[in-house]
């Protein structure tokens, strides 16, 4: 069957209702989640629709009911490897809600963000996903305004009423820095983003508190700004050990395989000589030749969870807000 066949020949509700032998008004409760049918009947009508490759109409929709069943999603950076895997929670978690969903990419650029958002806006999505959002609180607090639900992820927001969804930034330091310093890492150096802004900011003040908590003393020449690329791993590990860093707690995981490619240099066997824990657990991490040590969060189900959360807020004639911090675990492997 060719994509001309689908769209002649696309199935109707009333050919599903003819060949259950039931009437339009049920077939179309069933399919729309409205009234009360017997779970046996919807179980029917949900399998003869898949079988006959029943798809919605939801255009028709949309203008039956000022719903597009779409929302929108801006993130900074589809080619981070933490992205994947987010988007893919928000679009599973969509698809099964019957929504369809636009991802656009801002680059973390604030004027691509703001021409994407507009972009969004035009196409009358039913809600908005901000990732990593570089947008001013004026700037949110006038979206708000606008009266479309929208839900901001990986940034704590301090303007009233918006909600967010964020894994615990600062929780996830603390563990880092606390389970290298149980390892007996006397001077542990922390590899950052100068551009990753309030999370890398968050992942330095939980490992601060770590030392301090240890009675240690916080030694400001290893805290080390960086790119966040391999590349810039490597060159911050490399300042890091000409400083006298026996460990490295890296922002990310990235920064941290080169951090980790620089100790292979240098013949620094790990964790004996040398120790290195990153931030994300990407793919990457667990692969045989890297083995990364590192806090994972869960970027699926924070993708998910926001569009859980979104959906609500949609579905809701109440102005609730959501405030979910997600709880990032330690991977321990072979680095540290």
């Amino acid at each position: 069957m060719n994509v001309r066949d689908i769209s002649v020949n696309r199935p109707t509700v009333k050919d599903i209702a003819n060949a259950l032998n039931l009437s339009i008004s049920t077939v179309s409760r069933a399919l729309n989640k409205k009234g009360k049918l017997s779970p046996k009947t919807i179980k029917s009508i949900e399998s003869k629709a898949k079988e006959m490759g029943y798809l919605p109409n939801y255009i028709a929709k949309s203008l039956r009911s000022n719903i597009t069943y779409t929302v929108g999603v801006i993130i900074p950076d589809i080619t981070n490897p933490i992205f994947p895997s987010y988007a893919r929670g928000i679009l599973d978690t969509a698809v099964k809600n019957g929504y369809q969903v636009h991802i656009l990419n801002s680059d973390m650029d604030i004027e691509k963000e703001r021409a994407a958002l507009r972009s969004l806006l035009s196409k009358r999505v039913d809600g908005l996903i901000l990732t990593s959002t570089n947008l001013s609180d004026k700037e949110l607090s006038a979206l708000r305004d606008k009266d479309i639900p929208f839900v901001v992820t990986r940034r704590e927001i301090e303007v009233r009423n918006i909600s967010y969804v964020d894994v615990n930034n600062f929780y996830g330091g603390y563990i880092a820095g606390e389970y290298l310093i149980e390892r007996g890492r006397k001077k542990i150096a922390f590899i950052g983003s100068r551009f990753s802004g309030e999370p890398a900011r968050k992942r330095l003040r939980g490992f601060i508190r770590a030392v301090e908590r240890h009675n240690m003393i916080v030694d400001k020449k290893l805290i080390i700004e960086g790119e966040t690329s391999i590349e810039g791993g490597y060159e911050a590990a490399k300042e890091a050990y000409k400083k006298g860093a026996d460990s490295i707690f890296a922002y990310n995981d990235i920064m941290a395989i080169g951090a980790l490619a620089f100790a292979n240099d240098q013949g620094l066997k790990l964790p004996g000589d040398f120790s290195i824990i990153g931030f994300d657990d990407i793919y990457l991490s667990s692969l045989p030749f890297i083995k990364l040590t590192t806090i994972r969060q869960p970027m699926y189900y924070m993708g998910s969870k926001a569009f859980s959360v979104l959906f609500n807020l949609m579905a809701s004639k109440e102005s609730k807000v959501y405030k979910i911090w997600i709880k990032p675990e330690l991977v321990i492997r072979a680095t540290a």
